[in-house]
């Protein structure tokens, strides 16, 4: 790969980079991200070949580089830093529309620079929310990390601890015999090979619009309306996306409404998005 090369990740301020990392950090993939305290760094497949993004923080401040295999793919490297850190929002509209918000608002008001990570694609995204169904955060990500190890695209040379891309949907398809890897009940290792096989066919392109990939998804066993939510927010850039019958979200709503949530989250359009984002952070902070 070629030496680093600087990214122009232009957005409006503030921009909250603590809740960012702890976000990113939570969800790492072993081999295909890593997050260090000021660095976060993730493998990502480019039109020249594979690269590696590198994002860095000093403060309230962010600035991106980018490892990549051909000089020309720096734009689409810089497309997916500043998809990463959601730098297209405008944190003011969204404190227009959620900031007076009868018990969400303080929230919003108390964290403007709150930003919705983006993902740099729908497989991936789609992939990792199947492989969580039902289990802890940390087992996700350790199923995740077996089947990056197993059939993902070794770099040429590592970044860090960045060593792998991720599996490719034909790469997970490979797995169909393979019963270390997917090492899960039947239906979710249905659900994984439908998903594959559903990518794999163009049904999951990013191009199509976010309505028909989310029938795509709903199509599919084992995939219901929280997957098919979750993939419009993070890799489709949907800002009124809402994962209503997260347990998370309801129960963090209903401590601080003290009324149970109501799933569609109509009350937060068209910020949804955003509201998920702050009471997923509100739950986290709460926690510590």
């Amino acid at each position: 790969m070629h030496p680093v090369v600087d990214l122009d990740v232009s957005y409006s301020p503030p921009l909250d980079a603590d809740a960012l990392w702890d976000y990113l950090a939570a969800r790492v993939a072993a081999g295909v991200e890593e997050c260090e305290t000021a660095t976060y760094r993730r493998a990502v497949h480019l039109p020249g070949g594979p690269g590696v993004l590198v994002l860095q923080r000093s403060g309230g401040h962010v600035r991106a580089a980018a490892v990549l295999s051909e000089p020309a793919d720096a734009e689409a490297a810089r497309e997916l830093a500043l998809r990463t850190i959601d730098a297209g929002a405008d944190p003011a509209a969204v404190l227009g529309g959620l900031g007076e918000h009868p018990w969400l608002g303080e929230l919003v008001r108390a964290r403007p620079g709150l930003r919705a990570p983006r993902h740099p694609g729908t497989f991936e995204v789609a992939l990792r929310a199947v492989l969580a169904q039902q289990v802890s955060l940390r087992a996700a990500r350790t199923l995740t990390a077996r089947v990056v190890r197993k059939v993902g695209t070794a770099l040429a040379v590592p970044v860090g601890s960045v060593t792998h891309l991720f599996p490719t949907p034909v790469q997970v398809l490979s797995l169909a015999d393979e019963g270390a890897a997917l090492a899960m009940p039947a239906s979710r290792r249905r659900a994984v090979l439908a998903l594959a096989d559903a990518a794999a066919d163009d049904q999951l392109a990013d191009v199509r619009a976010p309505a028909e990939v989310e029938q795509a998804l709903l199509a599919l066993p084992g995939i219901g309306p929280w997957t098919a939510q979750y993939v419009r927010m993070r890799a489709l850039d949907d800002p009124d996306a809402f994962c209503g019958t997260d347990l998370v979200l309801r129960r963090t709503a209903e401590r601080l409404s003290g009324e149970p949530l109501d799933p569609s989250g109509a009350e937060f359009a068209p910020w949804r998005s955003y509201a998920a984002h702050h009471l997923w952070r509100a739950a986290q902070l709460a926690r510590r």
